[in-house]
C-alpha cells in the first residue's frame, strides 16, 4: 500500500475558516454550479434572502459585485445576483450549513466538502467531516490506497469547485481568485477607495486606481511624512519620529543610549523613541509649556505627544474615536485593537496582505522548485531568527509529501538578508536552521538540509538589522527553491539521504554496495533498532557503535541513563524512556508507538502519563491529543 503524507495546513484551515470573522465574508461568492450537498447549487438566491438595500429597481440596489453588497452584518450572505443585492442568513459556501462564527456548525464555511457529517475525503487537506483532523489524521482513511493532498502546479482554479492548491479554501473565497472577472468585479472602484481590493479588477487597487483620484482618502495618505516638522503629513495620525515612516531617518535615527533630551530640537536625544516635549524628561520644560490635553477631534497634536486624536491613548473612550471594522491599506488602527493593516487577522486574507507576505497571516506558498520575488520594504518586523532579522520579512511556506531535499538561498536579494526555518506552525515552530552570510557575497543568505520530512515548513527571508545612519535592511529580495523529493541514499556519508530514517549501511539500499556487504559479522547489515537489535552484541548497522552504545539504542537526550534494552535502569517504570530509535510504529512494542512527528523514538502515547512529556521528548513540543504524538 502507498501512503503518501500531507500533514495538513491546519493553520491554514484555520486562518481560511476565521475569514468570516472580519466582515468581507460575502466578497468572494462560489459559482452557483460549485454548491455542496444540501446547499443551494445551482440556485440564484438563497433561501430565506431578501434585499436590504431601498434602492433600484424591485427595491434592491443596483451592484456590479458582491463587493457592491456589503451590509457590514457579519452573519448574512451579501451577493450581487442578476444585477441586484441581496442578503440571507450566512452560509457562505451554500452547503447548508452555518458558520460556527454565528451559531452554526460548519467548521470551514469557505469550502462546500466540508460540515458536519460530510463523508472525509483523504486527498483534499480539509477536515470534511468537522471531526478535528484531516486525511492521514483520520481515522476513516486508515484504510485508504492514498492519502494527502497535492497541490496543482497552476494554483487555484478560481470556477472549478475544487481546491487546486491544498489550502481547504475553494474557487472564489481563495484569495488568489481575489479581482478576478471569474469572482465578480464592480464597474467602478469609486467608493470603495480604502478596502484592499481591486474591486472593478483593472489590476489598480484602491488609491492606485483612476476612479480614486477624487477620494479623500487618497489625497493625504498619498503624501510622504517629513520627520521634522511637527506635522501629520502623511494622515496616518502619527507625527514625525512616532511615525514608522520616519524610523532610521534623520532626525529619528538614534544609537542607544544616546544623549540626554533637549526638548526643542526635533530630535529624540535620548533614544528612548519619544522627541522633544513626547518625552517624560521634559515635562517641566518651558518650551513644552503650549501642551494642552488632548482634543479628540482637530487634527491637531494637542498634548504634545507625537500621536493625533484617536491614535492618542487620551482618547480612548471619546465618542469620535469608537471602533470600525479594520481597512487593511489606511495605515490606522480602525478597529483599536492595537493591529494596523496587514499585522491584523482581519486582514490575513486580505489581497493586499497576501501579495505583500510580510507576517504568518499571509505567508505565500512555495509549490515547487523555483525562484521568488517580491520586496519588503516598508515591512514591519514582526518575528527574527536565531542569527538576526530585525528589519521586516517575507514570509513563504512549502508542504513535503514526501522525503526531501531542499536548498535555498537569497542570491540575488538587494539588501543583508537573513534566511530561517520554522516547522510545524509559523510564528512558534521549532526553528530548523538559520543563516546570514553564507549565500556566497556580501549580502546573501543560504541553507540546506540534506533531508526534511513530510510536513510544513514555514520560510522567513528577512532583513538582517535598521541600521542607525542607512536604515532598515529591505528592498527587493529573490528567494531561490530547490526541492528534491526522493533522494537516493549515499551509503558512506552518516546521513539519512532518501528519509527513510536507515542511515547507511542499515538501509537496505546499501546492504550489498562496498563495505556494507556482509558487514554485520558476515551477516547482511540492518537498523540497529529495537530491544533484540540493542541487545545482541552486535553492530548491526555496522556504524562503529555497538548496543547501547549505539545512538540508535541511547535516542534519548534526556533520559540518558536508560536504553534500549527492555530494562528499567532509572526505576521510574517506564522501561527505555524514549531510548528506542524507530522508523514506524513496527519497530516498536509492549503498546508503545513511534513519535514519528518529533524524535522517531519509541514511547508510550504521551497523553497516556500524568502531566506533559512532551518537554522531555522534544523541548517546545506538545501532546495532540487526535494523535496520541508529541508535536510542534
Amino acid at each position: 500500500m502507498v501512503r503518501r503524507f500531507f500533514f495538513a495546513m491546519g493553520a491554514f484551515a484555520a486562518l481560511g475558516a476565521s475569514l468570516g470573522a472580519c466582515g468581507r465574508t460575502s466578497l468572494l461568492e462560489l459559482p452557483a454550479s460549485s454548491g455542496g450537498a444540501g446547499g443551494a447549487a445551482g440556485s440564484t438566491s438563497t433561501e430565506g434572502s431578501s434585499s436590504s438595500w431601498p434602492t433600484g429597481a424591485g427595491g434592491a440596489e443596483a451592484c456590479g459585485g458582491p463587493t457592491d453588497c456589503d451590509d457590514g452584518d457579519e452573519c448574512t450572505s451579501d451577493a450581487c445576483e442578476q444585477g441586484r443585492c441581496v442578503h440571507g442568513p450566512r452560509d457562505d459556501d451554500r452547503d447548508g450549513a452555518g458558520p460556527t462564527t454565528c451559531g452554526g456548525d460548519d467548521c470551514n464555511d469557505l469550502n462546500p466538502a466540508v460540515r458536519p457529517g460530510a463523508p472525509e475525503i483523504c486527498t483534499d487537506a480539509a477536515d470534511n467531516d468537522c471531526n478535528g483532523v484531516a486525511d492521514c489524521f483520520d481515522p476513516a482513511c486508515a484504510a485508504a490506497e492514498t492519502c494527502g493532498c497535492t497541490p496543482g502546479p497552476a494554483g487555484e482554479i478560481c470556477q472549478n469547485g475544487v481546491d487546486d492548491d491544498c489550502d481547504t479554501v475553494v474557487d472564489c473565497f481563495d484569495e488568489e481568485c481575489a479581482g478576478t472577472s471569474a469572482c465578480g468585479c464592480s464597474a467602478s472602484e469609486a467608493g470603495k477607495c480604502g478596502n484592499g481590493f481591486d474591486d472593478d479588477c483593472d489590476g489598480a487597487l484602491d488609491c492606485d486606481d483612476v476612479d480614486c483620484a477624487a477620494d479623500p482618502l487618497c489625497g493625504c495618505s498619498a503624501r510622504a511624512e517629513r520627520c521634522d516638522n511637527r506635522q501629520d503629513d502623511d494622515c496616518d495620525l502619527l507625527v514625525d519620529c512616532a511615525d514608522p515612516d520616519c524610523r532610521g531617518v534623520f532626525p529619528c535615527a538614534c544609537v542607544p543610549p544616546g544623549s540626554p533630551e533637549r526638548c526643542q530640537d526635533g530630535v529624540d536625544n535620548d533614544c528612548d523613541g519619544r522627541v522633544d516635549c513626547a518625552d517624560p524628561e521634559c515635562i517641566t520644560a518651558p518650551a513644552c509649556a503650549v501642551c494642552v490635553p488632548e482634543i479628540c477631534d482637530d487634527g491637531v497634536d494637542n498634548n504634545c505627544d507625537g500621536r493625533v486624536d484617536c491614535a492618542d491613548v487620551s482618547c480612548a473612550f471619546a465618542p469620535a474615536c469608537a471602533p470600525t471594522p479594520e481597512q487593511c491599506n489606511n495605515t490606522l488602527d480602525d478597529d483599536r485593537d492595537g493591529l494596523v493593516d496587514c499585522q491584523d487577522p482581519d486582514c490575513a486574507t486580505n489581497p493586499r496582505c497576501v501579495l505583500e507576505q510580510a507576517s504568518c497571516l499571509s505567508p505565500k506558498r512555495i509549490p515547487a522548485t523555483g525562484t521568488y520575488t517580491g520586496d519588503t520594504t516598508g515591512h514591519v518586523s514582526e518575528t527574527r531568527g536565531a542569527c538576526g532579522g530585525d528589519a521586516g520579512e517575507a514570509v513563504f511556506y512549502f508542504v513535503l509529501t514526501a522525503p526531501s531535499r531542499v536548498h535555498l538561498d537569497s542570491i540575488g536579494s538587494g539588501f543583508d538578508t537573513v534566511l530561517y526555518v520554522r516547522t510545524g506552525i509559523c510564528d512558534a515552530g521549532r526553528e530548523i536552521g538559520c543563516d546570514d552570510d553564507s549565500g556566497g557575497d556580501s549580502w546573501s543568505s543560504r541553507l540546506d538540509f540534506d533531508i526534511l520530512y513530510p510536513g510544513t515548513y514555514f520560510v522567513f527571508l528577512d532583513g538582517y538589522t535598521i541600521d542607525p545612519a542607512s536604515g532598515a535592511n529591505e528592498g527587493p529580495f529573490a528567494l531561490n527553491v530547490e526541492i528534491v523529493p526522493n533522494p537516493r541514499e549515499v551509503c558512506d556519508d552518516g546521513l539519512d539521504n532518501d528519509g527513510d530514517h536507515h542511515v547507511d549501511c542499515a538501509d537496505r539500499d546499501c546492504a550489498t554496495v562496498g563495505a556494507c556487504f556482509r558487514c554485520a559479522n558476515g551477516a547482511a547489515p540492518g537498523p540497529e533498532f529495537g530491544i533484540v537489535a540493542c541487545a545482541d552484541g552486535l553492530d548491526n548497522d555496522c556504524d562503529g557503535a555497538v548496543d547501547c552504545a549505539d545512538d540508535d539504542c541511547s535516542a534519548s537526550d534526556f533520559y540518558v541513563t536508560e536504553c534500549c534494552d527492555g530494562v528499567d535502569e532509572n526505576g521510574n517504570g517506564i522501561p527505555d524512556d524514549f531510548n528506542c530509535r524507530c522508523a514506524s510504529d513496527a519497530d516498536c512494542g509492549g503498546g508503545q508507538i513511534c513519535y514519528t512527528h518529533t524524535t522517531y523514538t519509541c514511547g508510550l502515547p504521551c497523553d497516556a502519563f500524568f502531566g506533559s512529556v512532551c518537554p522531555f521528548v522534544a523541548p517546545g513540543s506538545h501532546c495532540n491529543a487526535a494523535t496520541h504524538q508529541c508535536e510542534f
